[in-house]
């Protein structure tokens, strides 16, 4: 049966005949199948081509010329992912925590290896009282201001009454008249940390020229009117005076000669081996004993050991131990 459908057009009508009738699939020409797969077959073949054309502009599979072997065949590789190491620097931590554990106050070490270029240290970064180790920074002003043709180290000082200042050193015991070169003073202030000596550099130099010295250096906690500093800025300023950037040999020298054998050799120097130099600068006050240096050894390394609030006698045993761990550590 047919079902008709009257068009707009005037006398024109179009059939409307059932589905299977309209939707027949059309007959398939021979040989159309092999097209198709031949095609699909091409496409593969085409695109492995660019793969492996890729590949050899890339040298990632291989290439070969005269002077290419099998053995620089580059393949691709998957690294496994690498097992962190453990920082063997943590054993040592632990034994100067267990050092300083039950002690009165509080410790900060840091240790600045000068050949392999890497640091270790506990509250390295926490604020202590400088103590004497500021005088460190007014040493190194005092150079590079002779450096500078600004001061010559063998002018002559005179003592006055005014000048003298309790706490270390000899010149406070010395009659108001005397007679000292700059020079000598610089010595008296390293080796035997004398306070008058150091109070007349800065006078000369001034607070202000000083502290631009250690801001220079990086060293970001340090204040010379707090007065106070950290076990880390302390070990920069060694690392960059043993570096040898910021003064001449000769004078960097003589300033760390004068550092050596000094008037207390009963810290760090206690923790050493004999006969192992140490350039080193003590500081004492109520409650503080510190000291920081320079071990030329086979293996030169940089020790602060600062403290506060501590109880003197046990400050003073421990820190031959804290280096004595440092340098076991470092030359194992």
């Amino acid at each position: 049966m047919a079902i008709f459908k009257r068009e707009i057009e005037k006398d024109q009508f179009i059939p409307r005949e059932f589905p299977e009738k309209i939707l027949k699939p059309l007959p398939k020409t021979k040989g159309e199948g092999k097209l198709v797969f031949a095609v699909f077959l091409g496409t593969i073949v085409l695109s492995l081509g660019f793969w492996f054309y890729g590949g050899f502009k890339r040298g990632e599979i291989f290439k070969r010329d005269k002077n290419f072997s099998d053995s620089q065949i580059i393949f691709p590789v998957i690294s496994p992912t690498p097992t962190p190491e453990k920082d063997p620097s943590q054993q040592v931590i632990l034994e100067i925590s267990n050092l300083t554990k039950d002690l009165k106050g509080t410790y900060g070490i840091y240790v600045y290896n000068l050949t392999k270029k890497r640091g270790y240290g506990i509250n390295e970064e926490s604020v202590f009282p400088a103590a004497s180790l500021m005088k460190l920074p007014v040493l190194l002003t005092l150079y590079q201001e002779k450096e500078a043709g600004k001061v010559n180290l063998d002018d002559k000082y005179i003592l006055k009454e005014s000048d003298k200042q309790k706490g270390a050193g000899v010149m406070q015991y010395k009659p108001a008249g005397t007679v000292y070169t700059l020079r000598q003073m610089a010595e008296l202030v390293a080796n035997q940390s004398d306070n008058t000596a150091f109070f007349i550099f800065r006078k000369l130099l001034g607070d202000e020229n000083i502290q631009k010295t250690i801001d220079r250096l990086g060293m970001s906690k340090t204040s010379l009117k707090e007065f106070e500093t950290t076990p880390f800025d302390i070990a920069l300023f060694f690392r960059k005076f043993y570096g040898g950037s910021i003064l001449d040999r000769e004078d960097r020298e003589e300033i760390l000669n004068f550092l050596t054998k000094t008037f207390d050799e009963s810290r760090i120097p206690a923790g050493i081996p004999e006969g192992v130099r140490v350039a080193h600068k003590v500081g004492t006050d109520i409650g503080v004993i510190s000291d920081a240096g320079i071990v030329f050894a086979q293996k030169p390394f940089i020790l602060v050991i600062m403290s506060k609030d501590v109880l003197e006698k046990e400050a003073k045993e421990v820190l031959p131990k804290i280096t004595r761990a440092v340098w076991e550590f470092e030359h194992d």
